[in-house]
Protein backbone atom coordinates (compact mmCIF):
# COMPACT_ATOMS: atom_id res chain seq x y z
CA UNK A 1 0.00 0.00 0.00
CA UNK A 2 1.18 3.61 -0.49
CA UNK A 3 0.78 6.15 1.58
CA UNK A 4 -1.71 8.86 0.83
CA UNK A 5 -1.44 12.12 -1.03
CA UNK A 6 -2.15 15.04 1.13
CA UNK A 7 -5.15 16.04 -1.03
CA UNK A 8 -6.88 12.30 -0.70
CA UNK A 9 -6.50 12.65 2.87
CA UNK A 10 -8.30 16.01 2.47
CA UNK A 11 -11.33 14.72 0.37
CA UNK A 12 -11.38 12.12 2.99
CA UNK A 13 -11.94 14.57 5.39
CA UNK A 14 -13.69 16.52 3.50
CA UNK A 15 -16.39 13.45 2.62
CA UNK A 16 -16.35 12.65 6.82
CA UNK A 17 -17.33 15.44 7.61
CA UNK A 18 -20.12 16.16 5.00
CA UNK A 19 -21.37 12.37 5.88
CA UNK A 20 -21.22 13.58 9.93
CA UNK A 21 -23.41 17.04 8.69
CA UNK A 22 -25.61 16.38 6.35
CA UNK A 23 -25.74 12.39 6.18
CA UNK A 24 -29.44 11.82 8.29
CA UNK A 25 -31.35 14.26 5.96
CA UNK A 26 -29.32 13.59 2.62
CA UNK A 27 -31.71 12.02 -0.12
CA UNK A 28 -31.58 8.10 0.09
CA UNK A 29 -28.81 5.70 -1.58
CA UNK A 30 -26.40 9.10 -2.38
CA UNK A 31 -23.71 6.74 -4.33
CA UNK A 32 -26.21 5.36 -6.60
CA UNK A 33 -26.09 7.55 -10.77
CA UNK A 34 -29.70 8.02 -10.14
CA UNK A 35 -29.69 10.12 -6.67
CA UNK A 36 -26.65 11.77 -7.37
CA UNK A 37 -28.06 14.67 -9.59
CA UNK A 38 -30.70 14.72 -6.23
CA UNK A 39 -28.29 14.58 -3.86
CA UNK A 40 -26.22 17.22 -5.87
CA UNK A 41 -29.28 19.79 -6.62
CA UNK A 42 -29.88 19.08 -2.79
CA UNK A 43 -26.75 20.42 -1.66
CA UNK A 44 -26.51 23.88 -4.13
CA UNK A 45 -30.14 24.36 -2.83
CA UNK A 46 -29.13 24.18 0.86
CA UNK A 47 -26.05 26.72 0.19
CA UNK A 48 -27.83 29.20 -1.93
CA UNK A 49 -30.99 29.59 0.37
CA UNK A 50 -28.27 29.93 3.60
CA UNK A 51 -26.30 32.55 1.64
CA UNK A 52 -23.30 30.39 2.27
CA UNK A 53 -22.06 29.90 -1.59
CA UNK A 54 -22.10 31.63 -4.10
CA UNK A 55 -23.05 29.74 -7.67
CA UNK A 56 -22.75 32.98 -10.06
CA UNK A 57 -19.08 31.81 -10.74
CA UNK A 58 -19.37 28.68 -11.36
CA UNK A 59 -18.58 27.96 -15.04
CA UNK A 60 -17.80 25.52 -17.51
CA UNK A 61 -14.07 24.62 -15.83
CA UNK A 62 -16.61 21.89 -13.98
CA UNK A 63 -16.80 20.35 -17.24
CA UNK A 64 -15.31 17.58 -18.65
CA UNK A 65 -15.03 16.51 -22.46
CA UNK A 66 -15.57 12.92 -23.72
CA UNK A 67 -12.00 12.77 -24.69
CA UNK A 68 -9.09 14.85 -23.13
CA UNK A 69 -7.10 17.05 -26.24
CA UNK A 70 -3.99 16.17 -26.08
CA UNK A 71 -2.61 18.65 -28.19
CA UNK A 72 0.30 20.58 -26.84
CA UNK A 73 2.11 23.96 -28.28
CA UNK A 74 5.51 23.56 -26.82
CA UNK A 75 7.87 26.73 -27.17
CA UNK A 76 11.78 27.41 -26.43
CA UNK A 77 14.29 30.22 -26.38
CA UNK A 78 17.50 31.12 -24.89
CA UNK A 79 19.53 34.05 -24.26
CA UNK A 80 22.79 34.12 -22.55
CA UNK A 81 21.91 33.39 -19.13
CA UNK A 82 19.21 30.86 -19.43
CA UNK A 83 17.31 28.61 -22.10
CA UNK A 84 13.44 27.78 -21.56
CA UNK A 85 11.18 25.08 -22.52
CA UNK A 86 6.99 25.34 -22.01
CA UNK A 87 4.54 23.49 -23.34
CA UNK A 88 0.89 23.04 -22.07
CA UNK A 89 -2.03 20.90 -23.03
CA UNK A 90 -6.17 21.25 -22.60
CA UNK A 91 -6.45 17.69 -21.39
CA UNK A 92 -9.66 16.48 -20.35
CA UNK A 93 -11.60 20.21 -19.54
CA UNK A 94 -14.14 21.67 -21.57
CA UNK A 95 -11.95 25.09 -22.21
CA UNK A 96 -8.04 25.79 -22.14
CA UNK A 97 -8.05 28.40 -19.37
CA UNK A 98 -3.61 28.39 -19.01
CA UNK A 99 -2.30 31.32 -20.20
CA UNK A 100 2.04 31.84 -19.84
CA UNK A 101 4.45 34.36 -20.54
CA UNK A 102 8.71 33.80 -21.33
CA UNK A 103 10.52 37.18 -21.52
CA UNK A 104 13.94 36.86 -21.99
CA UNK A 105 14.72 40.44 -21.60
CA UNK A 106 12.75 42.52 -19.60
CA UNK A 107 13.55 45.76 -21.50
CA UNK A 108 16.31 47.32 -24.09
CA UNK A 109 17.67 49.31 -21.61
CA UNK A 110 18.59 48.92 -17.98
CA UNK A 111 16.78 46.02 -16.88
CA UNK A 112 18.05 43.71 -20.23
CA UNK A 113 19.68 41.48 -17.53
CA UNK A 114 16.54 40.51 -16.58
CA UNK A 115 13.99 37.68 -17.69
CA UNK A 116 10.75 36.74 -17.06
CA UNK A 117 8.45 33.68 -16.76
CA UNK A 118 4.91 32.94 -15.14
CA UNK A 119 2.19 30.58 -15.87
CA UNK A 120 -1.80 31.99 -15.20
CA UNK A 121 -4.03 29.33 -14.20
CA UNK A 122 -6.99 30.15 -14.86
CA UNK A 123 -11.01 29.99 -13.38
CA UNK A 124 -14.37 30.43 -14.37
CA UNK A 125 -13.01 31.90 -17.81
CA UNK A 126 -9.85 33.12 -19.57
CA UNK A 127 -9.29 36.08 -19.60
CA UNK A 128 -7.74 37.44 -16.23
CA UNK A 129 -5.36 34.60 -17.38
CA UNK A 130 -4.73 36.15 -20.85
CA UNK A 131 -4.79 39.38 -19.96
CA UNK A 132 -2.18 38.15 -17.09
CA UNK A 133 0.19 36.51 -19.51
CA UNK A 134 -0.01 39.80 -21.50
CA UNK A 135 0.87 42.37 -19.84
CA UNK A 136 1.48 41.39 -16.13
CA UNK A 137 5.19 41.77 -16.57
CA UNK A 138 5.13 45.30 -18.08
CA UNK A 139 3.30 46.76 -15.32
CA UNK A 140 6.03 44.87 -12.96
CA UNK A 141 8.66 46.88 -15.16
CA UNK A 142 6.82 50.56 -15.07
CA UNK A 143 7.07 49.52 -11.13
CA UNK A 144 10.41 48.80 -10.66
CA UNK A 145 11.53 51.86 -12.85
CA UNK A 146 9.86 54.19 -10.41
CA UNK A 147 11.52 52.42 -7.77
CA UNK A 148 14.85 53.18 -8.89
CA UNK A 149 13.69 56.21 -10.29
CA UNK A 150 12.58 57.43 -6.56
CA UNK A 151 16.11 56.17 -5.35
CA UNK A 152 17.79 57.66 -8.21
CA UNK A 153 16.00 61.22 -7.52
CA UNK A 154 17.40 60.64 -3.50
CA UNK A 155 20.85 60.60 -4.38
CA UNK A 156 23.73 62.97 -5.65
CA UNK A 157 24.50 64.44 -8.88
CA UNK A 158 27.65 62.63 -9.03
CA UNK A 159 25.70 59.20 -7.68
CA UNK A 160 23.18 59.60 -10.64
CA UNK A 161 25.85 60.30 -13.07
CA UNK A 162 28.21 57.18 -12.71
CA UNK A 163 25.16 54.76 -12.52
CA UNK A 164 25.63 51.53 -14.80
CA UNK A 165 23.71 51.27 -17.88
CA UNK A 166 21.74 48.53 -16.10
CA UNK A 167 20.45 47.05 -13.28
CA UNK A 168 21.64 44.36 -10.85
CA UNK A 169 19.62 42.99 -7.70
CA UNK A 170 22.57 43.72 -5.70
CA UNK A 171 22.25 47.12 -5.80
CA UNK A 172 18.71 47.97 -3.92
CA UNK A 173 16.88 47.06 -1.00
CA UNK A 174 14.93 44.02 -0.92
CA UNK A 175 11.91 45.30 1.42
CA UNK A 176 12.00 48.16 -1.44
CA UNK A 177 12.21 45.75 -4.31
CA UNK A 178 9.14 43.66 -2.55
CA UNK A 179 7.22 46.59 -1.92
CA UNK A 180 7.41 47.52 -5.58
CA UNK A 181 6.28 43.99 -6.52
CA UNK A 182 3.15 44.09 -4.64
CA UNK A 183 2.32 47.53 -6.15
CA UNK A 184 2.76 46.27 -9.14
CA UNK A 185 0.50 43.45 -8.57
CA UNK A 186 -2.33 46.00 -6.81
CA UNK A 187 -2.20 48.09 -9.57
CA UNK A 188 -2.66 45.75 -12.08
CA UNK A 189 -5.89 43.60 -10.33
CA UNK A 190 -7.37 47.61 -10.28
CA UNK A 191 -6.67 47.81 -13.88
CA UNK A 192 -8.51 44.59 -14.32
CA UNK A 193 -11.37 45.48 -12.84
CA UNK A 194 -12.13 48.44 -14.76
CA UNK A 195 -11.36 46.95 -17.87
CA UNK A 196 -13.34 43.82 -17.34
CA UNK A 197 -16.67 45.57 -15.92
CA UNK A 198 -16.48 47.47 -19.14
CA UNK A 199 -16.50 44.58 -21.52
CA UNK A 200 -19.16 42.46 -19.35
CA UNK A 201 -20.87 42.77 -16.40
CA UNK A 202 -20.81 38.84 -16.07
CA UNK A 203 -17.49 37.93 -16.46
CA UNK A 204 -16.41 36.36 -13.24
CA UNK A 205 -12.87 35.00 -13.89
CA UNK A 206 -10.02 34.81 -12.11
CA UNK A 207 -6.46 33.44 -12.12
CA UNK A 208 -3.39 32.08 -9.61
CA UNK A 209 -0.17 33.27 -11.09
CA UNK A 210 3.23 31.96 -10.63
CA UNK A 211 5.87 34.05 -12.02
CA UNK A 212 10.18 34.20 -11.61
CA UNK A 213 12.54 36.83 -12.16
CA UNK A 214 15.79 36.25 -12.95
CA UNK A 215 19.16 38.14 -13.16
CA UNK A 216 22.62 37.16 -12.75
CA UNK A 217 22.91 37.71 -9.33
CA UNK A 218 19.35 36.39 -7.89
CA UNK A 219 16.42 34.48 -8.43
CA UNK A 220 12.73 36.09 -7.46
CA UNK A 221 9.65 33.97 -6.92
CA UNK A 222 6.40 35.57 -6.95
CA UNK A 223 3.11 33.72 -6.26
CA UNK A 224 -0.44 34.35 -6.06
CA UNK A 225 -2.50 30.96 -5.50
CA UNK A 226 -1.76 27.51 -6.16
CA UNK A 227 0.03 27.06 -9.11
CA UNK A 228 3.59 26.28 -7.59
CA UNK A 229 7.77 27.06 -8.83
CA UNK A 230 10.35 24.77 -8.03
CA UNK A 231 14.06 25.40 -8.02
CA UNK A 232 15.88 22.32 -8.41
CA UNK A 233 19.82 21.69 -7.45
CA UNK A 234 22.37 19.96 -9.85
CA UNK A 235 22.19 16.73 -7.66
CA UNK A 236 18.27 16.93 -7.84
CA UNK A 237 17.48 18.30 -4.43
CA UNK A 238 14.78 20.87 -4.13
CA UNK A 239 16.69 24.29 -3.08
CA UNK A 240 13.13 26.22 -2.82
CA UNK A 241 9.78 25.91 -3.65
CA UNK A 242 6.61 28.31 -3.19
CA UNK A 243 4.15 27.93 -0.93
CA UNK A 244 0.53 27.56 -2.14
CA UNK A 245 -2.43 30.26 -1.33
CA UNK A 246 -5.21 27.68 0.33
CA UNK A 247 -7.80 28.61 2.37
CA UNK A 248 -7.20 26.11 5.04
CA UNK A 249 -4.02 27.86 5.89
CA UNK A 250 -4.49 29.60 8.96
CA UNK A 251 -3.40 32.81 7.93
CA UNK A 252 -5.34 32.98 5.24
CA UNK A 253 -8.22 31.23 6.84
CA UNK A 254 -8.08 34.10 9.16
CA UNK A 255 -7.75 36.92 7.20
CA UNK A 256 -11.13 35.30 4.99
CA UNK A 257 -12.71 35.42 7.97
CA UNK A 258 -11.98 38.75 9.37
CA UNK A 259 -13.08 39.84 5.43
CA UNK A 260 -16.66 38.70 6.46
CA UNK A 261 -16.36 35.36 4.24
CA UNK A 262 -16.15 31.67 5.91
CA UNK A 263 -14.12 28.40 4.40
CA UNK A 264 -16.91 25.60 3.87
CA UNK A 265 -15.29 22.45 1.91
CA UNK A 266 -11.66 23.92 1.97
CA UNK A 267 -13.17 27.00 0.02
CA UNK A 268 -14.05 30.65 0.04
CA UNK A 269 -17.47 30.77 0.62
CA UNK A 270 -17.51 27.00 -0.26
CA UNK A 271 -16.52 27.77 -4.18
CA UNK A 272 -13.19 29.22 -4.82
CA UNK A 273 -10.49 26.89 -3.79
CA UNK A 274 -7.91 29.44 -3.76
CA UNK A 275 -7.72 32.39 -1.38
CA UNK A 276 -5.64 34.15 -3.57
CA UNK A 277 -5.65 35.12 -6.95
CA UNK A 278 -5.81 38.10 -9.58
CA UNK A 279 -9.37 38.87 -10.99
CA UNK A 280 -12.15 37.04 -8.81
CA UNK A 281 -13.71 40.40 -7.85
CA UNK A 282 -16.91 39.53 -6.52
CA UNK A 283 -14.49 38.06 -3.50
CA UNK A 284 -12.87 41.95 -3.07
CA UNK A 285 -15.89 44.13 -2.72
CA UNK A 286 -15.00 45.50 1.10
CA UNK A 287 -14.41 48.76 0.24
CA UNK A 288 -13.06 49.34 3.95
CA UNK A 289 -10.22 47.05 3.34
CA UNK A 290 -7.28 47.26 1.46
CA UNK A 291 -6.31 44.91 -1.25
CA UNK A 292 -4.72 42.29 0.51
CA UNK A 293 -7.03 41.96 3.30
CA UNK A 294 -10.06 41.14 0.73
CA UNK A 295 -11.72 37.66 0.62
CA UNK A 296 -9.28 36.75 -1.83
CA UNK A 297 -6.22 38.63 -2.09
CA UNK A 298 -3.97 39.45 -5.12
CA UNK A 299 -0.86 40.18 -2.71
CA UNK A 300 1.92 37.85 -4.44
CA UNK A 301 4.03 36.05 -1.67
CA UNK A 302 7.89 37.07 -2.99
CA UNK A 303 10.86 35.06 -2.27
CA UNK A 304 14.64 35.15 -3.25
CA UNK A 305 17.47 33.16 -4.31
CA UNK A 306 21.09 34.46 -4.83
CA UNK A 307 22.64 32.74 -7.10
CA UNK A 308 25.62 34.82 -6.96
CA UNK A 309 27.27 38.48 -5.64
CA UNK A 310 30.03 40.85 -6.92
CA UNK A 311 33.17 40.07 -5.09
CA UNK A 312 33.20 41.80 -1.40
CA UNK A 313 29.31 42.99 -1.38
CA UNK A 314 27.07 42.16 1.01
CA UNK A 315 23.38 41.25 -0.09
CA UNK A 316 20.92 44.45 0.72
CA UNK A 317 18.27 42.34 1.20
CA UNK A 318 16.79 44.44 4.82
CA UNK A 319 16.08 40.81 5.99
CA UNK A 320 17.26 37.05 6.26
CA UNK A 321 13.61 35.99 6.04
CA UNK A 322 14.14 35.62 2.15
CA UNK A 323 17.08 34.08 1.45
CA UNK A 324 18.54 30.76 0.90
CA UNK A 325 21.04 29.34 3.26
CA UNK A 326 22.86 26.82 1.42
CA UNK A 327 24.87 29.12 -0.65
CA UNK A 328 27.39 26.44 -1.80
CA UNK A 329 24.25 24.89 -3.63
CA UNK A 330 24.64 24.69 -7.51
CA UNK A 331 20.58 25.48 -9.19
CA UNK A 332 20.68 23.27 -12.23
CA UNK A 333 16.62 24.55 -12.95
CA UNK A 334 13.17 26.34 -11.92
CA UNK A 335 10.25 24.41 -13.15
CA UNK A 336 6.79 26.82 -12.86
CA UNK A 337 3.29 24.78 -13.30
CA UNK A 338 0.02 25.08 -12.48
CA UNK A 339 -2.05 22.79 -10.74
CA UNK A 340 -2.87 20.49 -12.84
CA UNK A 341 0.96 19.28 -12.69
CA UNK A 342 1.24 19.28 -8.88
CA UNK A 343 -2.10 17.17 -8.48
CA UNK A 344 -0.47 14.24 -9.59
CA UNK A 345 3.24 14.45 -8.59
CA UNK A 346 5.37 16.06 -6.03
CA UNK A 347 8.68 18.35 -5.58
CA UNK A 348 10.61 16.05 -5.52
CA UNK A 349 9.22 13.82 -7.84
CA UNK A 350 8.80 15.93 -11.07
CA UNK A 351 12.39 17.28 -9.70
CA UNK A 352 13.72 14.05 -10.28
CA UNK A 353 11.86 12.94 -13.21
CA UNK A 354 13.44 16.02 -15.23
CA UNK A 355 16.90 16.17 -14.06
CA UNK A 356 17.06 12.71 -15.26
CA UNK A 357 15.69 13.25 -18.57
CA UNK A 358 17.93 15.78 -19.21
CA UNK A 359 20.61 13.19 -19.22
CA UNK A 360 18.90 11.95 -22.13
CA UNK A 361 18.65 15.06 -23.88
CA UNK A 362 18.52 18.44 -24.27
CA UNK A 363 15.41 19.17 -25.56
CA UNK A 364 13.43 21.34 -23.10
CA UNK A 365 10.63 21.31 -25.34
CA UNK A 366 10.53 17.49 -25.70
CA UNK A 367 10.50 16.84 -21.77
CA UNK A 368 7.91 19.09 -20.90
CA UNK A 369 6.17 17.91 -23.27
CA UNK A 370 6.77 14.22 -21.64
CA UNK A 371 6.11 15.57 -18.20
CA UNK A 372 2.23 16.41 -19.49
CA UNK A 373 2.12 13.21 -20.59
CA UNK A 374 3.46 11.60 -17.76
CA UNK A 375 0.77 13.71 -15.71
CA UNK A 376 -2.33 13.18 -17.80
CA UNK A 377 -1.65 8.99 -17.26
CA UNK A 378 -1.04 9.82 -13.79
CA UNK A 379 -4.87 10.86 -13.53
CA UNK A 380 -4.65 14.67 -13.87
CA UNK A 381 -7.90 16.15 -15.06
CA UNK A 382 -7.19 19.72 -14.82
CA UNK A 383 -5.46 21.76 -18.17
CA UNK A 384 -1.87 21.56 -17.51
CA UNK A 385 1.30 23.98 -18.51
CA UNK A 386 4.85 23.22 -17.54
CA UNK A 387 7.82 25.69 -17.87
CA UNK A 388 11.39 24.37 -17.54
CA UNK A 389 14.08 27.61 -17.09
CA UNK A 390 17.64 25.84 -17.34
CA UNK A 391 20.94 27.40 -15.69
CA UNK A 392 24.15 26.90 -17.68
CA UNK A 393 25.19 24.17 -15.14
CA UNK A 394 22.47 22.10 -16.04
CA UNK A 395 22.84 18.33 -16.48
CA UNK A 396 23.84 17.50 -20.45
CA UNK A 397 22.90 14.45 -22.13
CA UNK A 398 25.26 11.17 -21.02
CA UNK A 399 25.69 9.01 -23.87
CA UNK A 400 24.98 5.57 -21.57
CA UNK A 401 22.03 6.82 -20.32
CA UNK A 402 20.87 7.72 -23.81
CA UNK A 403 21.55 4.55 -25.11
CA UNK A 404 19.74 2.64 -21.95
CA UNK A 405 16.94 4.81 -22.89
CA UNK A 406 16.70 4.14 -26.44
CA UNK A 407 17.02 0.70 -25.77
CA UNK A 408 13.91 0.32 -23.02
CA UNK A 409 11.98 2.58 -25.90
CA UNK A 410 13.10 -0.11 -28.61
CA UNK A 411 11.99 -2.88 -25.96
CA UNK A 412 8.60 -1.24 -25.03
CA UNK A 413 7.99 -1.30 -29.13
CA UNK A 414 9.37 -4.93 -29.83
CA UNK A 415 7.59 -6.15 -27.16
CA UNK A 416 4.17 -4.10 -28.39
CA UNK A 417 4.53 -5.13 -31.86
CA UNK A 418 4.90 -9.20 -30.51
CA UNK A 419 1.78 -8.96 -28.13
CA UNK A 420 -0.11 -6.94 -30.56
CA UNK A 421 -0.50 -9.96 -33.34
CA UNK A 422 -0.21 -12.44 -30.69
CA UNK A 423 -3.55 -11.97 -29.22
CA UNK A 424 -6.00 -10.75 -31.83
CA UNK A 425 -8.95 -8.09 -30.85
CA UNK A 426 -6.94 -6.98 -27.73
CA UNK A 427 -8.03 -3.66 -26.39
CA UNK A 428 -5.50 -0.87 -25.61
CA UNK A 429 -4.96 -1.25 -21.60
CA UNK A 430 -4.94 -5.17 -21.94
CA UNK A 431 -2.19 -4.97 -23.97
CA UNK A 432 -0.11 -2.47 -21.95
CA UNK A 433 -0.73 -4.68 -19.27
CA UNK A 434 1.04 -7.47 -20.70
CA UNK A 435 3.81 -5.23 -22.43
CA UNK A 436 4.72 -3.89 -18.72
CA UNK A 437 3.96 -7.16 -16.92
CA UNK A 438 7.06 -8.89 -19.33
CA UNK A 439 9.28 -5.84 -19.64
CA UNK A 440 9.15 -5.63 -15.65
CA UNK A 441 10.55 -9.00 -15.55
CA UNK A 442 13.97 -8.07 -17.21
CA UNK A 443 16.06 -6.19 -14.30
CA UNK A 444 17.58 -3.56 -16.98
CA UNK A 445 14.80 -2.89 -18.17
CA UNK A 446 13.67 -1.40 -14.53
CA UNK A 447 16.92 0.12 -14.28
CA UNK A 448 16.31 1.92 -17.34
CA UNK A 449 13.11 3.46 -16.61
CA UNK A 450 12.59 7.26 -15.92
CA UNK A 451 13.49 8.51 -12.46
CA UNK A 452 10.67 8.72 -10.62
CA UNK A 453 8.50 8.27 -14.03
CA UNK A 454 8.13 3.98 -14.08
CA UNK A 455 6.78 2.39 -16.75
CA UNK A 456 3.76 4.93 -16.87
CA UNK A 457 6.10 8.01 -18.28
CA UNK A 458 6.94 5.61 -21.44
CA UNK A 459 3.41 5.04 -21.91
CA UNK A 460 3.39 7.07 -24.64
CA UNK A 461 5.79 5.14 -26.54
CA UNK A 462 3.13 1.94 -26.38
CA UNK A 463 0.51 3.76 -27.40
CA UNK A 464 2.71 5.22 -30.56
CA UNK A 465 3.78 1.76 -31.84
CA UNK A 466 0.33 0.45 -31.05
CA UNK A 467 -1.14 2.90 -33.11
CA UNK A 468 1.33 1.59 -35.93
CA UNK A 469 0.47 -1.83 -36.03
CA UNK A 470 -3.08 -0.64 -36.09
CA UNK A 471 -2.62 1.68 -38.92
CA UNK A 472 -0.60 -1.24 -41.28
CA UNK A 473 -3.40 -3.88 -40.03
CA UNK A 474 -5.87 -0.58 -41.80
CA UNK A 475 -4.30 -0.40 -45.00
CA UNK A 476 -4.09 -4.44 -45.07
CA UNK A 477 -7.87 -4.07 -44.63
CA UNK A 478 -8.46 -1.34 -46.70
CA UNK A 479 -9.70 1.03 -44.43
CA UNK A 480 -9.07 4.42 -42.65
CA UNK A 481 -5.90 4.55 -40.43
CA UNK A 482 -6.32 5.11 -37.02
CA UNK A 483 -4.99 8.36 -35.46
CA UNK A 484 -2.23 8.33 -33.88
CA UNK A 485 -3.24 10.49 -30.57
CA UNK A 486 -2.53 8.86 -27.37
CA UNK A 487 -5.42 7.75 -25.86
CA UNK A 488 -6.39 8.23 -22.09
CA UNK A 489 -6.48 4.10 -20.30
CA UNK A 490 -9.14 2.71 -17.75
CA UNK A 491 -7.40 2.67 -14.28
CA UNK A 492 -10.53 -0.36 -13.35
CA UNK A 493 -8.83 -2.28 -16.28
CA UNK A 494 -5.52 -2.29 -15.09
CA UNK A 495 -5.70 -1.53 -10.93
CA UNK A 496 -5.11 -4.86 -10.55
CA UNK A 497 -1.43 -4.99 -11.82
CA UNK A 498 -0.81 -1.46 -9.98
CA UNK A 499 -0.27 -3.32 -6.94
CA UNK A 500 2.18 -5.97 -8.46
CA UNK A 501 4.85 -4.10 -10.03
CA UNK A 502 7.18 -2.08 -8.55
CA UNK A 503 10.50 -0.51 -10.04
CA UNK A 504 14.05 -0.42 -9.08
CA UNK A 505 13.60 2.09 -6.30
CA UNK A 506 11.23 0.37 -4.65
CA UNK A 507 8.28 2.59 -6.06
CA UNK A 508 4.79 1.10 -6.72
CA UNK A 509 4.21 1.58 -10.53
CA UNK A 510 1.53 3.37 -11.82
CA UNK A 511 0.26 2.26 -15.08
CA UNK A 512 -2.77 3.83 -16.01
CA UNK A 513 -5.58 6.29 -14.26
CA UNK A 514 -9.62 6.15 -15.07
CA UNK A 515 -10.85 8.91 -16.77
CA UNK A 516 -12.96 11.54 -14.42
CA UNK A 517 -16.05 11.12 -13.84
CA UNK A 518 -15.95 14.41 -10.91
CA UNK A 519 -14.08 16.75 -10.17
CA UNK A 520 -12.27 17.44 -7.22
CA UNK A 521 -10.08 20.07 -7.78
CA UNK A 522 -11.22 22.27 -9.76
CA UNK A 523 -10.53 26.12 -8.20
CA UNK A 524 -14.20 26.80 -8.75
CA UNK A 525 -16.75 24.30 -6.98
CA UNK A 526 -19.27 22.73 -9.70
CA UNK A 527 -22.17 22.74 -8.89
CA UNK A 528 -22.69 18.59 -10.90
CA UNK A 529 -19.39 17.40 -8.19
CA UNK A 530 -20.05 18.94 -5.33
CA UNK A 531 -22.32 16.71 -3.57
CA UNK A 532 -21.32 13.47 -5.51
CA UNK A 533 -17.86 13.33 -5.65
CA UNK A 534 -17.38 14.25 -1.98
CA UNK A 535 -20.36 11.99 -0.48
CA UNK A 536 -19.37 9.03 -2.89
Amino acid sequence: MTEKTSSQKNNNNERSWLLDLFGTILPSSPRTRSHENDSSSWFRNFFRTTGIISTSGLGPMGQFLEKPKVEKSPEKGKNDDVRYGLSHMQGWRADMEDAHGAILRLDDNRWSRWSYFGIFDGHAGKNVAILGAQRLHTRILQSLNNMINLEHSKASGSAHNNQQPYVTSSQFDFLKFEAAIKDAYYKFDAELRDELRNQSSEDKSGSTAISCLIDPERIYFLNVGDSRAILVSTDGRILMATKDHKPSDHAERQRITEAGGTVLIQRVNGSLAVSRALGDFEYKNNSSRRPEQQLVSPEPEITQYVRSLPAGQESKTGTNKHQNSQQDEQPAFIVLACDGIWDVITNEELGAYILGRMHVTDDLESICNQVLDMCLYKGSKDNMSVIIIAFKNAPTPNPEMQNKDHILDENIRQKTTELYHKVQKQNLDSLWQQVVTSLNETAANREALPASGGFISKRYVFEQQYAIEQNAQNVQRNTVPCATAITYPNLRATEAIDDELVNNNGTRLRTSSSPPSMDTNNDIASPSSTISNLIE
